[in-house]
């Protein structure tokens, strides 16, 4: 196999080249998801990172799985590897017959190969797969089949090996299961004031929604004319799919409440709509707003009631009155707005047309995104300056939807949890958090944990000298928390709230109030838990 191109190093333009043409050609202009998940493996292949090919980063990355995704309960990746592999082969056999190279995706792998032609005859299906990475699905089959080896045994052996790996593995599953789950300080609070009824955790992820499945996320600027890429790497394109209205270019000032400023940079302004072509399914809607014109120190001067406008989704009003200061909570403030259960139209399309009461409509940026039905996908934030995957392979995003205190980094080791890495950076102080949400009933669990007051920390003391409130929607989720005195030093103390709901806001809006020294938090999880 001396004609495979394995190194990093090693690639020369020729490979380069091969990439851009078949991209270029006609064949993967007629598909372009299959184009879009070939550009991503080559891209990672070419700059180094191969070890970042991996199923639950092609799903989210470049499938629009949300960061809830499980490949137990989504084949997604696989399927789309496998046709991607299929196309390459059909693309070398017409378009592509007289190049110089090949593209190939081994069978048990998702990282590129290139073949010199005077090697395909050299049947590509004999290089070994990646170790670590699961096969393509046979059938449709969920089991990871077994690696191929380079001379086949007879079928017979075939049957005995695969069946003897399964049943293994299924062993294995069900021995180490129960003891996979973290050992924490843990435990759930049911305030009366807050909550009307205790709710079963649901499973935070793989949920399947009902009827078709959905296509890739839509992410738009609206106002930009040039795409840009998120934290999580997930592309948003420039202005589409509107009619009327003009571009506006927002002024450079800090907003609050965003980890992704770029995302308010413009905006469409005036009478406007937009006729979103859309894959049937089941999505979630996202409209992202910033009032930087009108309020105290804002160029216009006035506030609330200076810009009021209405929103209609396929005729019915989805936003009637909306005022982004109110909504807000004041100026410069980053609002996001999130509806369940969004489907296209009869026409295939999503309409959405924007009405102005008091001055002109506006909207910095949409995102539709599949969603479970009648849930909202999960929200995990980590108080850090970069998103976190877990030990699950869940991506928890950097802090987000904030407001108030400051960002410490602590080295202090936290026992007793699964996934230390949550715990290595601290919001503190008097802050809050706004996160998004639609009508339904939540969970939200609450990382704590003592890194410096107490005798084996740099503060000293002991119990009593951090105490703080915890409030959603101004009602009391904990009076007087104190985690020394609940978990000691340097552990976990997860605290765990079900049947909460949006404010008319449409956030659960978490306040954080030192009693004495400052409000402490490491991470938040945001689970839907509307009864289905």
């Amino acid at each position: 196999m001396g004609g495979i191109t394995e190194s990093a190093g090693a690639l020369g333009e020729k490979e380069r080249a091969e990439v851009d043409s078949v991209l270029a050609s006609a064949a993967f202009g007629r598909s372009p998801r299959l184009a879009r998940l070939l550009k991503y493996l080559c891209d990672k292949y070419f700059s180094g990172a191969a070890d970042q090919i991996k199923e639950y980063n092609i799903a989210v990355d470049v499938l629009d799985r949300p960061v809830s995704f499980d490949p137990s309960e989504d084949a997604i990746a696989r399927v789309e590897v496998h046709r991607l592999r299929k196309k390459l082969r059909e693309y070398y056999e017409a378009e592509g017959a007289d190049h110089g190279i090949r593209i190939v995706i081994p069978a048990g792998r998702y990282g590129p190969v290139f073949l010199a032609d005077s090697q395909v005859a050299a049947d590509e299906e004999m290089l070994p797969p990646s170790e670590g990475e699961p096969a393509p699905p046979a059938n449709g089959a969920m089991v990871p089949a077994p690696p191929q080896p380079a001379v086949s045994p007879s079928p017979l052996w075939k049957y005995v090996i695969y069946g003897s790996l399964v049943v293994a593995a299924l062993a294995a599953f069900l021995v180490l299961w129960p003891r996979s789950r973290p050992a924490v300080v843990a435990r759930t609070e049911h305030p009366p004031a807050v909550i009307a009824k205790t709710i079963p955790p649901q499973p935070a992820t793989g949920t399947v929604p009902i009827g078709p499945v959905p296509g890739p996320a839509v992410r738009i600027l609206c106002g930009q004319r040039q795409a840009r890429t998120d934290q999580l790497g997930n592309v948003w394109e420039a202005d589409r799919y509107f009619e009327g209205g003009e571009y506006w270019e927002r002024p450079s000032v800090f907003l609050a409440r965003t980890s992704e400023p770029e995302l308010f940079s413009g905006a469409r302004t005036g009478s406007f709509s937009y006729n979103i072509p859309l894959q049937p399914g089941i999505y979630e809607l996202h409209l992202y707003f910033a009032e930087t014109t009108f309020g105290p120190g804002m160029q216009a001067g006035g506030g609330e009631n200076s810009r009021v406008f209405h929103v209609a989704l396929s005729g019915k009003r989805i936003l009637d009155g909306f005022d982004i200061v109110s909504d807000a909570g004041g100026a410069a403030v980053a609002d996001e707005r999130v509806f369940k259960d969004i489907s296209p139209g009869s026409d295939g399309m999503l309409h959405l047309r924007f009405m102005s009461d008091r001055s002109q409509p506006m909207v910095s940026a949409i995102r539709l995104q599949p969603a479970p039905l009648h849930r909202l996908n999960p929200i995990r934030i980590v108080a850090q300056e970069k998103s976190f995957t877990d030990s699950s392979g869940r991506t928890w995003m950097r802090d987000n939807y904030w407001s108030g205190g400051q960002i410490g980094p602590n080295s202090t080791a936290v026992e007793g949890v699964r996934d230390p890495g949550l715990f290595t950076s601290e919001r503190y102080g008097n802050f809050s958090y706004a996160i998004p949400a639609d009508k339904g009933e939540y969970s939200v669990t609450l990382y704590f944990a003592e890194k410096f007051w107490g005798l084996e920390n740099p503060g000293g003391g002991g119990a009593g000298t951090r105490v703080f409130d915890v409030l959603c929607n101004g009602a009391a989720l904990l009076r007087s928390l104190d985690i020394y005195q609940e978990a000691g030093g340097n552990h976990a103390l997860l605290k765990t709230f079900h049947g909460l709901k949006c404010n008319a806001q449409g956030k659960l809006w978490l306040s954080l109030v030192p009693v004495r020294n400052y409000a402490s938090l490491y991470a938040i999880e945001f689970l839907d838990e509307t009864p289905q």
